[in-house]
Parts: structure tokens; C-alpha cells; sequence
């Protein structure tokens, strides 16, 4: 499109793209491939719009890019995380000035969109025209022109062609194969030299060859990274040919081979092209800072070096930097090179008394080309920072957020600098866009790449390893000698088995038994065939919790959860796997043939004891580790005495300088994603530096979402190949559970299913969300092998049979399976339910588990119509009853179990993709995530509000006190004077002390903050010591002993460092499915459901169907959702992400019934509405209430 358009077209087309900053990204890249398509595109760019990209390209970056890369010393990739010497200028470019130049960048702010606003496009001089046909560009017309001209040309003639052309032509089969132009030798033969491409001679005379079939796609594919990264020798075969897989594999490996040798021609190929393009278009600069862009940057840059050098001046110099991100036209490129990230970090992350390394201002402004007062050398100094961190975080809160400087007032955000902070996380986002080269691994086999859309490669890729197998020669470890020896031969294994699957081939046939050290000569006992079926049952089940063999290739011990295919790839042989990680230009899933051809040799030898008690205690040792700590916290938080100014822990752990130690890869972008977590991490709890009370979050967590790292993260978790091969690229769960707000949370969850369980379960979760995987060829297909367990329950003290269930499958891998008795109904119906009746259970009031008041609810069951049973009603959400410390040992044992269980039964419910319907307070979800110390005056409200006006306005009288007790201290008053203005104080009109406020938990008098605190009166001067008190043990004493139960039990199914993925408003999603109790809407609905079997969607029937349940409450709404599906909560998404869909069919009767005399009926397994034609929509209305009314609680024949 940029090649064939015209300079007026191209000014329209790219008005609204931030064409420019996308070219410096491509040119930082690590694949040779985008590297040549960028400095093509950036060449024609500069011939078509010279006045525009002269000065864009200064400004984004490309510039700088160019330069790079014409450094003979430079690596071809990406740029260091921290640059020391930035090429920033801003001069004239070709065809233009400094005056025509600079409308193009005042009066608007700049987004990155290039020719938003730009005035007309002058016409080129002259004397330009012969420079704007470059060398490179009338060789890529003449090339066009033969494909044009030989498009009838038959491929007879493409082979003749190709063999009488010179062999020397690496250059060009790179192109061919690499960079999707497609076509014969002969079409490139102009470009079969590199002294002729950047020389300039004329390639004219070679227009009368011809080559290739290829179309105008071929070129344009040149521009497309989504082909590049697909691209391989898919123009060595004719798509109409399909060559047997063993052919593929060594075409494969020769055009491997053939790409690699000719690197260092294209390497050579795009340095000459850099320093050509650097000379023609970016050697004259601008001197002096009379450029508006450049004054910008010395504004921001001395706004910079006053806030590191000026402390008392941090104010006016954070508003400087608001002004300027908010209101100028700064690129996210001068923003990285201004210090700006590294400025910010420091100043809201650095410890009192440390000290930071700053450059001086000379050298910065020597940097972007402008002049000032600069110092000969430019080093480095370094100021100590003496302003405390809490108070530097105040200023900045107060400059981007509005909040108050003074700790004691409650830090309300003033609504108008919520735009600044937003312009902040933006421009750091637009930063992060430009930096990150986090790498995408693309599954397409060669020949597919070009030849289809979406997942085509990845069904091709599918079909192979579905249709392959690798030879494996199980051997004994050398060292071991108590193991039989393998004697069986070479065992075919499915390449995506998991390397368990071998260890239970082996512990069935009896090869994991350990001999007695005297007997030597039993390799040959108990043959395979007399292998009793249960014993190898019982194998299987004990291999799930306790591994017996260890297995080695090499001296790389391999990961139970690793496929076969993915170790003997990364541990067989060291020099392909070592190829193929540096070279990820033509990395392909199916590797090198000899993978597939030769036999690999996988040695057995027994777990280590070591190893093996660490696997089967690790998790309990982790979760009973976790207790002591927390007691001593407690303590010392208990008798600090002092409520005012929270409690930042929470914020501690997010001000570092840099990522968490679990983010080992490396990437550019790193500092400012750590700016960024900061950042978000003030976002949440900016509240923790001021009074306690009840503080929003000013902007939502889609507001730092970064929507390309987001469509990177869902183009692999949407891959399943990376799920079957557990290939997920390293970078994305640890930027995700690092920094969670970078992706929505649709992306999160299936990350979490990918990393956190086994691989079925990834694929059964990846399979749920696309539909369109399952293939109809059987060779194409993604089978997850998921086991299962049934088990029969009676619906009678249903709470009891399942903490049985529970207990028993906790730590199997197996997906539980639900069946009641009497019942023939199987399936995902019944177990939907039972997870949700077992929730109901649990709410029960005479369990004493949980705090809000009671109702009555009277039940109907087959025995008894009436029955009336108390359950707990939380308005506000399910949270632990606190209990006293002096509990009777035998109840607080029987109150952990219960909560043991439910942690047990929470967990595997998220393991299997089922829904609870438990509305747990978001105060339980913080204590899962470890955010206990998070909790504060705020929770407190949101969990009981009555309780919390109150201790909010006492509150209030404790700030009332500090404040007079602070101005007592500047006016030197202190004695009786003091406590004559204390006893002034009141709340609400009314003395502390007329409250009759006692040491002991309001509600449960019975709970004492200390010995004899019934006896103890809250006064004035003891206020804000009753206040903590009061909400510490509300939230974490009083139920500390229940939550870590909890936490057990939960430890026992999977770790929950798997959950910090999630933020604790999340979790309600995760484990409950869709909250949203607002009415269905009717368009919608007809979009999610499925009419079949004698039903459209202009049915009669079906129109009254979707009229009536739009007009539900939400009660009607859990009623019919229970009847339909088994379970009252909707997943998350709503209908559209109800899996199976919704399909209604029409009920069919016998000749002279009416439709009118039956109710409908439902397969709950597969959401399975049987609607009969009602008359009426009133009779529908009717029949579905008796229906989801009468038809719950069993499942029969219909």
C-alpha cells in the first residue's frame, strides 16, 4: 500500500497512525526480517513525505535507530535497557526547513498520530526527483514490473529459469524465503549483488527476466510482520504439491541451513542501507534550541534536575513535568532519552538517606543537540536524598492526584489532576510500546505460512505432531543398580506426552520397584503381560501425588510436567537447541528433522530422597511456614498504640527500583514497566499514606492496560500448540505476575490455567473459550486426555459426603465428577450443582462459621414441603466470625477443619472450572493473596456499615486530637493546658467517655483486647488505641486462626502464589463466575443462544422465550440459570461465555397432544433447553417458573 499510494493518499491514510514510533520499534528488533522491511518502508517514506517524517522520524526514534545500526560495532537487535548517549536532533531533513517544518509540531498535543493536523504537501523540488527513485526502490519497481509480466508463466519454465541463473545470488533466495516476495531466482537478479544495491546501478536491463507466479501479496507481505514471522521457504513447493512429512522436514532443515549461511550477507546488506539513508536524509541537524520541540525537552530536562537536586523545590518541578507530559507534544521516544523514567523511579522508590546518581545538565542537553550551560566532561554526581519517602510520595500524589501534603488530613483526590496522572501512565505506556521486545513464538510449519489465515499453520502443525512420533530408548542411569533394566527396545511416544506418562509406563510394568542390594540377576522377573490391572491402576493413582523415577537426558534432570517433545528439543541435542534459540528467524515447531528420525536416549533412575520428601512436604511445609510470622507482626502492629497515617506495608513491597526477582529475562522496556507498577501501586493504595479511611482507586485498571503486550500475551495463549507443547515464552508469566494490570483480565485467566495445572486442563480451558479448535479431521483435533473421577453422593447431609469427596480427590489431578443416588443423571449438570448446593450448605447458621444476621428460609425437599433451615445473611459478603483467644480447643478445632475443607473445596473448584455461589467479602480474598496487612478502616466499611460510620467518626476526634496535640508542641503548651483542650473534644456532640465504650470487640462482648478489657472505659486520650484495636481484631486477630485453615486446605490442591495474578476484586470472578445482576439484555441473548432441531431465531417460541427471561429479576435469573444449566451463576462474560451454548430445541409430542399440557425440560450437560410451542407467551411465563421451580434438585430421563 505505502509503495503504490500516493503522497496525498499516504498523508490521509496515516493521519490517525503512529507510523513512526511503530518504524523505530521494528528497527530495534531482534529478527533480520522486520529490520530490512522497516528500513525499506522508512526509505519510501522519506521520498513520498520528506517535510513530515523528516521531523517524525527525528522525534520518534527512527533516527536514532538508523544511526545505531550504522555502527559497524553494534549488535543487529535490539537496544541496550539504558541508553547513554542518545542521537536526538532536530533538524531540517531533505526537501525541508526549520520554518515549513515547525506548524507541524505546535498548538497540539502530540499522540503519536504523524500527520494529524499537517499542513498541504509542497511539491518536491526539482532537482529532487532523481534522488527520490534510490537504487533500492527502482530495483523493487522493476521487480514488480516483471511480476506482472510473467504472472502466465508456467512453473516448467520457473525451473529452467532458476537453474540458469548464478548461483552466487544468496542475497536474493533471503529475500525469496525470508521476507514473503516470492517468486523465481530471476526476479532478483538486480539485487543478487550488494556492491550493485547500494552502489545505485542501473538494474534495468535484467527487466526482461522473469520469475515466479507471485502476486502483488508477496511484496506487500514484505510490510506485514504478521507474515514475517511465518515466513520460510514456502516458495520451494508448490502450494498443489503435498509432499510426503519426511520431505517437508528436510526442506525444512536445507532452507534452515541456507538462511543462516547468507545472516551475515543481509547483516552487512542492511548496515551499508543505514549509513546510506543516514547520510541522504538525517546529516544535517538543528543547531540551538530555537526548535518549540526542543525547548520543550530543556524545560523538562531542568524539571528533572531540579527534582534531584532541589528537594524543596520538589513540587514546583513535579508540576513542571506534569505540565509538560500533560500539555506538550513529547514523543514517548524524548521521554525514555529525557531521564524522565529513571528521575521518577528514583524519587518515589529511593530509602531516606540513600544516595542517587543524576547526570548533569550539560551533558543531557549536549544530548538532544540543544545548547545550555554544559559542563566539560558531563560525569556523573551523586545527591544524597535526605527528604523522607513517604513525604516525596505526598508531593507527588499531591502534584498528579490533587491530594493534601499534610499526612494528617484524609487524602481526598481532587477529580481535576486525575487527567494528569492519566496523560502520565499513557505516555509511560506509549514508552513501553517503543521499548519491549518481548519475543512471540509462532507455531506454523513451512508451506502453510502463506497459504491461509487465523490458525491454518496451527492446525498443519497440529495434524503433525498428531500424526508423528518420537523413538526413545529407555536405559538405566548408569549409576543406578536396584532398577530392572529396560529390555523392551525403542518405544514410540507421543510427542506432547508428558514426561510422567513415560514414568507410568514403567512404574505399571514394575520397573520403579527398588531391589534389595544382594539380588543382581532379577531384570528379567515379572514379564509385561502379567501386569494385574488393578495393581497398575493403583500405580497410576500413586504417581499422581509421589513420583518414584527420576529421568535424565544427559545431565539434565527433566520436569515431570515437560512434554517429551519439548525436552528431547531442549536437552537431546545441545548444538540444535542452542541454534535454535539464537536463531529465531526460522524457528518452526516440528525442529529439525532428525529429531523425528534419530533415537533418543532417555535414562531412569529412583527420586532422590531428598527430592522426594521436598516434593511431598514442600506445600504443607510452605503453608505451616507461613504462620509464625504473621503472629509477630500482629503483636507488634497490636501494641504500636498508633492508628494515625495507616499502615503502608502494603506499599513497601512495590517502591523498588526494579521488577521482582522472579522477572529473570531482560528486556528494554523493564525500567519502565517498574515505573509503572509504582505507579498502579499508588493507584490502589495511596491511601496508606494518609488517615485511614475509605479511598477509591482514581483510575481504573483498564487504564494501564498495554494493549500490545496484551495482543502479544493472547495470540500465545490462543496458540495450541503452545499449550500442548508447554511452550509459553518465558517473559509472560513473569511480566504478568509482576505487573497483572498490563492485561485485561479475560488474558490473565487463561494464563493462569496455562501455567497453574496440567496440560489438559490448559487445553479443556483453551478449548471452552474457541470453539473453533475442534476440528472436524480427526488428525486436526485438540483432545485434552483429562481423567476423571466419579463419585455418587446422596443428596441427604450432602455437606458430609462432600468433605469425604474432598479430601479424598484434594490432591489428584483427576476432574471430580458428580452422580446422586437414585439419579441417572451424569455429568457437568450434577456437578454444577453439587458445587453449588454444597455452597448453600455452608452458609448454614448452626455451622457459627461466618458473621451477619440470620433468616429463615423454608426449603422444599421430596420428604418435606416446609422445612424451615437458618442460613447466615451478608449483605455485604460472607467474612469469618471473629473468635476469642481463649476459644475451647475441641471447637477451634472442629471451626479449622470446616474452613480447611472450604479451602480444599474452593480450590478444586477452580482447578476444574466449576462455580461457586459463595459471595465471599473481598476482605477473604486479601487474605488469600497474602494482603492481610492491607486491611484497614476502609474494609471495615465496606464489611459492616454501620460498624464503620461510627469508628468513623470517632476517628475523626482522634485526628482532632493529633492536631491539637501538634499545634500544642509548635506553641510550646503542654500540661493542664494541654489536657483542658483534649477534654473540649467530642463526637457528635457527646464526651468519649459518656459513650460507655469498653476494651472489648463491639457485637462480642465476649472478645477482650486485653485481660479485664471489659473493665477498661474508652477515653480521649486512649481513643485512637480502641480504634485499632478494634479494627485489628475485627479483620485479623479474630479470624486470623480461620483464614490460615483456609489457606491449608487451599495449599493442599494447588499454591496460591498461582492467584497473584489476580487483584482481590478479581477472585470473586474466578471462583464465582459473573456477578453482574443487572437485567439480561434481549440482543444479546439472541446473539449467545442456538436454535436447532425444528427452532430459528424468528420462531414464535423462541422470540417469547427471549422476551420473558430479559424481563427477569435477578432471583427469576439464578432460578433459571440453576434449572438450565445447573448452576444460578453465569461464567464470566455472561451467556456468550456459557460453554456448551444455550441451545433451545423444539419438544416434540404425539399426534393430539397440546403443547400447552407440558412443561419443558433440559440436559443440563449441555445447557439443553427442550421448549414445547407454547400458544401463548403468558403460558410460557408460566410453565417455566412451575418448571424451574419444581424441576431443581434431580435429575432424571426426559
Amino acid at each position: 500500500m505505502v509503495q503504490f499510494s500516493s503522497p496525498e493518499l499516504l498523508q490521509q491514510v496515516l493521519k490517525s497512525q503512529s507510523v513512526s514510533s511503530h518504524l523505530a520499534t521494528m528497527l530495534s528488533s531482534h529478527d533480520l526480517k522486520i529490520i530490512v522491511g522497516a528500513i525499506q518502508m522508512a526509505e519510501i517514506l522519506m521520498q513520498k513525505l520528506p517535510e513530515i517524517f523528516a521531523i517524525y522520524f527525528r522525534r520518534e526514534g527512527v533516527m536514532h535507530q538508523i544511526k545505531r545500526l550504522c555502527d559497524p560495532d553494534a549488535t543487529l537487535g535490539p537496544p541496550p535497557a539504558k541508553w547513554s548517549s542518545p542521537e536526538l536532533s532536530l533538524g531540517p531533513g531533505r526537501g525541508g526547513t526549520p520554518s515549513s517544518a515547525s506548524p507541524l509540531l505546535t498548538g497540539r498535543p502530540f499522540n503519536g498520530n504523524c500527520l494529524d493536523s499537517t499542513p498541504s504537501l509542497p511539491t518536491p523540488p526539482s532537482q529532487d526527483e532523481d534522488k527520490l527513485q534510490s537504487p533500492s526502490q527502482l530495483r523493487l519497481a522493476d521487480v514488480l514490473k516483471r511480476k506482472r509480466a510473467t504472472r502466465i508463466r508456467t512453473g516448467n519454465w520457473r525451473k529452467s529459469r532458476q537453474e540458469e541463473s548464478p548461483a552466487s545470488s544468496s542475497f536474493s533466495e533471503f529475500f525469496m524465503k525470508n521476507a514473503g516476495l516470492g517468486g523465481g531466482r530471476e526476479s532478483w537478479r538486480g539485487m543478487g549483488s550488494r556492491t550493485k544495491l547500494v552502489a545505485g546501478t542501473n538494474s534495468g536491463s535484467s527487466s526482461s527476466g522473469g520469475g515466479g507466479g507471485s502476486s502483488k501479496s508477496s511484496f506487500l507481505a514484505n510490510f506485514n510482520p504478521s507474515r514475517w514471522g511465518r515466513c520460510s521457504s514456502a516458495t520451494s513447493t508448490p502450494t498443489h504439491e503435498s509432499p510426503s512429512g519426511k520431505d517437508k522436514l528436510v526442506g525444512n532443515s536445507v532452507s534452515n541451513s541456507s538462511s543462516s549461511s547468507n545472516k551475515e550477507v543481509v547483516r552487512v546488506w542492511v548496515r551499508e542501507q543505514a549509513q546510506r539513508l543516514n547520510q541522504e536524509y538525517f546529516s544535517t541537524e538543528l543547531q540551538g534550541a530555537t526548535h518549540p520541540a526542543l525547548s520543550v525537552l530543556n524545560r523538562l530536562i531542568a524539571a528533572i534536575q531540579q527534582l534531584e537536586q532541589d528537594p524543596n523545590c520538589a513540587v514546583i518541578a513535579l508540576r513542571e513535568i506534569s505540565r509538560i507530559v500533560t500539555d506538550s507534544d513529547i514523543s514517548p521516544f524524548e521521554v525514555i532519552h529525557s531521564g524522565l523514567v529513571c528521575c521518577l523511579l528514583s524519587y518515589l522508590t529511593a530509602s531516606e538517606n540513600s544516595t542517587m546518581s543524576l547526570t548533569q545538565d550539560g551533558s543531557l542537553m549536549a544530548a538532544i543537540g540543544g545548547t545550555g550551560n554544559s559542563t566539560e566532561n558531563g560525569s556523573l554526581t551523586s545527591v544524597s536524598i535526605s527528604t523522607p519517602r513517604d513525604t516525596r510520595l505526598r508531593n507527588f500524589l499531591h502534584v498528579f492526584l490533587g491530594c493534601p501534603l499534610d499526612p494528617l488530613s484524609l487524602g481526598n483526590v481532587d477529580t481535576s489532576h486525575i487527567a494528569l496522572f492519566s496523560a502520565l501512565v499513557t505516555k509511560l505506556n506509549g514508552c513501553v510500546n517503543q521499548l519491549e521486545q518481548f519475543p512471540v513464538k509462532v507455531h506454523d510449519l513451512p508451506g502453510t505460512a502463506l497459504s491461509g489465515v487465523g490458525r491454518g499453520g496451527s492446525t498443519s502443525a497440529i495434524k503433525f505432531f498428531n500424526t508423528h512420533q518420537l523413538k526413545c530408548n529407555l536405559q538405566r542411569h548408569p549409576d543406578c543398580t536396584r532398577l530392572k533394566q529396560w529390555r523392551g527396545g525403542p518405544v514410540k511416544v507421543d510427542p506432547l506426552a508428558l514426561v510422567q506418562a513415560i514414568e507410568r509406563y514403567l512404574v505399571i510394568r514394575g520397573y520403579g520397584r527398588l531391589r534389595d542390594e544382594d539380588d543382581d540377576n532379577s531384570d528379567d522377573d515379572n514379564s509385561d503381560e502379567d501386569i494385574d490391572d488393578t495393581l497398575a491402576a493403583v500405580s497410576v493413582n500413586q504417581s499422581s501425588s509421589s513420583h518414584k523415577l527420576q529421568f535424565v537426558i544427559g545431565d539434565h534432570v527433566l520436569p515431570y510436567n515437560m512434554t517429551v517433545y519439548q525436552a528431547i528439543r531442549q536437552f537431546s541435542s545441545p548444538s540444535d537447541a542452542s541454534a535454535s534459540e539464537a536463531d529465531t528467524d526460522t524457528e518452526t515447531p516440528i525442529s529439525h528433522s532428525a529429531i523425528w528420525l534419530q533415537t533418543h536416549t532417555i535414562y531412569y533412575r529412583p527420586v532422590q530422597e531428598e527430592e522426594q520428601s521436598r516434593s511431598s512436604g514442600g506445600r504443607k511445609g510452605k503453608a505451616g511456614g507461613s504462620k509464625p510470622s504473621p503472629k509477630k507482626k500482629a503483636d507488634a502492629h497490636v501494641g504500636d498504640g498508633s492508628i494515625v497515617g495507616g499502615n503502608n506495608s502494603v506499599l513497601d513491597q512495590y517502591l523498588t527500583a526494579s521488577l521482582p526477582a522472579s522477572v529473570t529475562v531482560s528486556d528494554p522496556s523493564l525500567e519502565v514497566l517498574a515505573l509503572l507498577r509504582v505507579l498502579h501501586a499508588l493507584n490502589r493504595h495511596y491511601g496508606a499514606l494518609y488517615p485511614p479511611a475509605t479511598y477509591p482507586s482514581p483510575l481504573p485498571t483498564a487504564e494501564f492496560t498495554n494493549l500490545k503486550l496484551t495482543a502479544k500475551a493472547n495470540r500465545q495463549l490462543q496458540d495450541p500448540l503452545v499449550i500442548m507443547t508447554g511452550n509459553v515464552p518465558p517473559w509472560l508469566p513473569q511480566i504478568a505476575y509482576a505487573c497483572p494490570f498490563l492485561f485485561p483480565f479475560e488474558t490473565r485467566q487463561l494464563l493462569f490455567y496455562a501455567v497453574s495445572f496440567d496440560r489438559d486442563r490448559a487445553l479443556q480451558r483453551l478449548m471452552d473459550s474457541s470453539p473453533e479448535l475442534n476440528s472436524v479431521d480427526s488428525s486436526e483435533r485438540v483432545t485434552p486426555r483429562l481423567e476423571r473421577r466419579k463419585r455418587t453422593v446422596s443428596r441427604d447431609d450432602i455437606l458430609k459426603q462432600a468433605e469425604a469427596v474432598i479430601s479424598e480427590l484434594a490432591s489428584s489431578r483427576a476432574m471430580l465428577e458428580i452422580q446422586y443416588e437414585n439419579e441417572v443423571g451424569t455429568g457437568l449438570g450434577p456437578t454444577l450443582e453439587f458445587y453449588a448446593l454444597v455452597s448453600k450448605e455452608l452458609q448454614k447458621a448452626d455451622l457459627e462459621l461466618w458473621r451477619g444476621e440470620t433468616v429463615t428460609v423454608e426449603e422444599r425437599t421430596e420428604e418435606n414441603r416446609g422445612k424451615a433451615v437458618k442460613y447466615v445473611n451478608a449483605s455485604q459478603g460472607l467474612y469469618p466470625m471473629p473468635v476469642p483467644r481463649n476459644m475451647k480447643s475441641a471447637q477451634m478445632t472442629k471451626l479449622r477443619a470446616k474452613f480447611r475443607f472450604l479451602g480444599k473445596f474452593m480450590a478444586k473448584a477452580v482447578m476444574d472450572s466449576r462455580m461457586l455461589d459463595l459471595g465471599l467479602h473481598e476482605c477473604v480474598y486479601k487474605w488469600l493473596l497474602a494482603e492481610e496487612w492491607s486491611l484497614g478502616l476502609g474494609d471495615v466499611v465496606s464489611l459492616d456499615p454501620t460498624l464503620g460510620q461510627t469508628l468513623t467518626r470517632l476517628h475523626a476526634t482522634v485526628l482532632q486530637k493529633k492536631r491539637i496535640e501538634a499545634q500544642a508542641e509548635q506553641e510550646g503548651i503542654s500540661g493542664a493546658e494541654l489536657q483542658a483542650r483534649l477534654e473540649t473534644l467530642t463526637v457528635d456532640g457527646c464526651s468519649v467517655e459518656d459513650l460507655a465504650l469498653t476494651f472489648t470487640l463491639p457485637g462480642y462482648p465476649n472478645i477482650e483486647f486485653r485481660k479485664g478489657g471489659s473493665d477498661i472505659a474508652v477515653t480521649v486520650h486512649n481513643l485512637d488505641q480502641y480504634l485499632q484495636l478494634v479494627i485489628e481484631w475485627l479483620v485479623r486477630e479474630g479470624v486470623r486462626r480461620q483464614m490460615e485453615a483456609l489457606r491449608e486446605g487451599f495449599e493442599c490442591v494447588f499454591p496460591l502464589t498461582q492467584l497473584r495474578v489476580f487483584y482481590p476484586e478479581e477472585l470473586e470472578q474466578l471462583f464465582c463466575g459473573s456477578s453482574d445482576a443487572s437485567k439480561w439484555d434481549m440482543k444479546q441473548l439472541a446473539e449467545c443462544c442456538r436454535p436447532d432441531h425444528g427452532y430459528t431465531h424468528n420462531s414464535r417460541a423462541v422470540k417469547f422465550l427471549l422476551q420473558i427471561i430479559a424481563d427477569y429479576t435477578p432471583a427469576q435469573q439464578r432460578s433459571f440459570l440453576q434449572f438450565v444449566t445447573g448452576s444460578p451463576r453465569l461464567p464470566v462474560g455472561g451467556f456468550r461465555s456459557l460453554s456448551p451454548a444455550l441451545t433451545i430445541v423444539r419438544k416434540t409430542f404425539e399426534a393430539g397432544e397440546n403443547p400447552d399440557d407440558f412443561l419443558p425440560s433440559v440436559m443440563t450437560c449441555v445447557n439443553y433447553l427442550k421448549l414445547p410451542d407454547y400458544s401463548s407467551i403468558d403460558i410460557m411465563s408460566a410453565k417455566l417458573e412451575i418448571a424451574a421451580r419444581e424441576g431443581q434438585h434431580s435429575f432424571h430421563l426426559s
